[in-house]
């Protein structure tokens, strides 16, 4: 039993379920005490929603025959106590394959039949086509019936060589893919292109998803995986066998695909029962496997301590059997180790400040509002303490001053809302650069440049058209971010200074890390394009599916884009409307109660009283909010600020 990795997870889900609690109970305290926007609670629904699938993506990649499978059996599904996935010799997993657990729905494995690589769609566009998959139930009470299930990640088929080309599968020019040859007109492909399991283990229903990659050739007909699935990878392992070391196969996956990609890479060296001698001590047996990690690890250019080495096979054994000393000799359990204390707690980091950025401003501006409006009662109460003894000539003084504060201030907010909506004008003209139709256009002067004759230089040039004008669409979106950015600072700035409210500094739009990702695809197309196989005529169909690949990952990043700055839009202009709203709130509240004893001055203490008692509410309300930032500041790590409290006591008691 792995319980360094399972109970990692475990307190991985925990997190997350916590933060999801926290986060519905501020859902619950801005219904209950706040004249609340449907679309606040339909973003903070999508937030919890999104949070509840959230998974933790181990992706592993080797050339074929590295243990990969069985790897992913000894680590995963050793309580089945036989093998779940294929990984006897020549009866591997065939195609791409994603494990996974999915509330609510039957255990399933679904495949995407090979020939779909006849057609334009990318396999992250065919998954929400579910008639395009064949769907196998899985009855995880009967291991015979699941054994026999999961050998369809295996299957292959023969086809005519012609076929095969025309799916680009197959170059009589590429000496890697001679294995495939079964005689002179025909070779075995994939009967599969790729493949996705809902299994109920406990470790994915804790949010754990399983990537199995296949070998070389399968890396580089399918560019999603290199584009796409390994560089979301929150965590790579990388699986080379022991006896060979790093072989030329290995270094070029390695080079292309791991090495620059992934955030968190690890090397395994598998198969070290292979070096296990009885005529050799323990002791020269560790020295021998040492030698091997740090020839690894000079080889990959990595730290020896991101090598480890490992028995894939008899960890699976040990495992099944009980054998405890069998298990500490596989290694295994130091890898186990390594994923709880790095992999996870990096996870983490990721949605930590994912929610970090979204309901920061919202539940600290909800933190402040109550503050405010409890200072406000405190306010009022010290107004009507201040009355006592006066005449009703100088509580009308007082009322009139008050009048001609509110008249003033609702000066400033029109100013202010002619300067909305000319920022509202402004967000619509920016989200209009990043909507769909906009993307569109832009990949239709992108393909101008490559349709029609699918070379290498047309894919350069097609994505450097592509990726400078998503680029202006960028600039665009920060320059009109900085620009109203400034224009709301100078609106708000009065309220500031003749108002006296806080100061407030709008954040910065940072699109960045998108700006990045383009630079990483146009890297990706220049690699792509000078790799010597690619420039072949006969290639020319791998081109036009890399092109298509390229294509659905700028079309994500356009999205969000979009959706960053939509949010930036929200965060930006919605906290400082609500302080707005609700200073002029508390002017009435003040107001009504010297309205009401101006009106009759034996009303004061009953005043008194129901400010008293208003209080007593806002004092609840605040204590509440305080335990969900409270909550919320320990799970993500976001400072807490303390609130200024007033020089007398906020309550007066009585």
């Amino acid at each position: 039993m792995n319980f360094g990795l399972e109970s990692g997870i475990s307190r991985f889900k925990n997190r997350r379920d916590r933060l999801v609690k926290v986060i519905g109970d501020f859902k619950d305290w801005i219904e209950r005490y706040t004249q609340f926007e449907p679309e606040l609670l339909l973003r903070i629904f999508d937030l919890t929603e999104n949070l509840k699938r959230d998974r933790l993506m181990l992706a592993f990649v080797a050339e074929f025959s590295r243990g990969k499978t069985e790897l992913i059996n000894a680590l995963f599904f050793s309580d089945f106590k036989q093998r779940l996935l294929p990984s006897d010799a020549g009866r591997t997993t065939m195609c791409p394959t994603e494990i996974y657990y999915e509330p609510g729905s039957e255990p399933y494995i679904r495949l995407l039949p090979i020939e779909t690589r006849f057609r334009d769609e990318s396999i992250t566009a065919l998954k929400a086509l579910p008639v395009e998959w064949n769907t196998v139930k899985l009855d995880v009470g009967d291991p015979s019936a699941m054994t026999t299930a999961m050998r369809k990640l295996a299957e292959t088929k023969v086809v005519f060589k012609v076929e095969a080309r025309a799916l680009g599968l197959w170059d009589e020019n590429d000496p890697n893919l001679s294995y495939m040859i079964k005689d002179q007109d025909r070779v075995e492909i994939p009967a599969w292109r790729y493949a996705m399991i809902n299994y109920p283990h406990t470790m994915l229903e804790s949010g754990l998803a399983i990537l199995d990659t296949p070998g070389l050739n399968a890396m580089g007909a399918e560019p999603e995986l290199t584009l796409s699935a390994i560089p979301n990878a929150h965590a790579l392992l990388f699986l080379l066998a022991t006896d060979t070391g790093v072989t030329q196969s290995d270094y070029e996956i390695w080079n292309k695909w791991v090495s620059k990609h992934a955030s968190q890479h690890y090397a395994v060296l598998n198969k070290i029962d292979m070096l296990w001698d009885d005529l050799k001590t323990p002791e020269e047996i560790g020295r021998t496997i040492q030698r091997q990690i740090e020839a690894t690890a000079s080889q990959l250019n990595i730290a020896p301590a991101s090598v480890l080495a490992i028995s894939a096979q008899k960890a699976l054994v040990a495992k099944v059997r009980g054998d405890l000393d069998l298990l500490k000799r596989s290694g295994i359990q130091a890898l186990e180790v390594l994923l709880a204390r790095e992999i996870i707690p990096s996870r983490e980091k990721i949605m930590r400040e994912s929610v970090i950025r979204e309901m920061g401003p919202l539940i600290s501006q909800a933190r402040e509002t109550a503050f405010q409006r409890l200072m406000t009662a405190h306010q009022s109460l010290r107004d009507l303490q201040a009355l006592s003894g006066k005449n009703q000539q100088i509580i009308g003084q007082l009322r009139e001053r008050m009048l001609e504060d509110k008249r003033n201030y609702e000066v400033t907010m029109r100013n202010f809302n002619v300067t909305r909506k000319i920022i509202g004008e402004q967000g619509q003209e920016l989200l209009s650069h990043l909507e769909h139709p906009r993307m569109e256009k832009i990949i239709e002067a992108s393909m101008l440049d490559i349709s029609g004759s699918w070379t290498t230089a047309g894919l350069i040039k097609g994505m450097q058209t592509l990726i400078q004008r998503m680029g202006a669409e960028f600039d665009f979106a920060s320059k009109q971010c900085a620009a109203i950015t400034q224009l709301l600072h100078t609106a708000y700035q009065r309220f500031h200074e003749v108002h006296g409210l806080e100061e407030a500094n709008p954040p910065l739009l940072n699109l960045n890390r998108y700006r990045a990702r383009l630079d990483e695809l146009l890297v990706s197309t220049e690699e792509f394009c000078a790799d010597p196989l690619n420039i072949m005529l006969e290639k020319r169909f791998m081109i036009k599916k890399f092109y298509i690949a390229l294509v659905a990952q700028a079309r994500i990043v356009f999205q969000q884009v979009h959706i960053e700055t939509e949010t930036w839009l929200r965060l930006t202009l919605d906290p400082i409307v609500a302080r707005i709203h609700e200073h002029k709130a508390q002017l009435e509240r003040r107001l009504e109660n010297l309205n009401k004893v101006h009106a009759n001055l034996g009303s004061l203490q009953e005043r008194s009283t129901i400010v008293n008692n208003e209080m007593t509410k806002l004092r609840h309300q605040l204590e509440t909010i305080e335990g969900i930032v409270k909550e919320f500041s320990m799970l993500t790590g976001l400072p807490v600020q303390p609130l200024q409290q007033p020089d007398s006591p906020v309550v007066p008691q009585g």
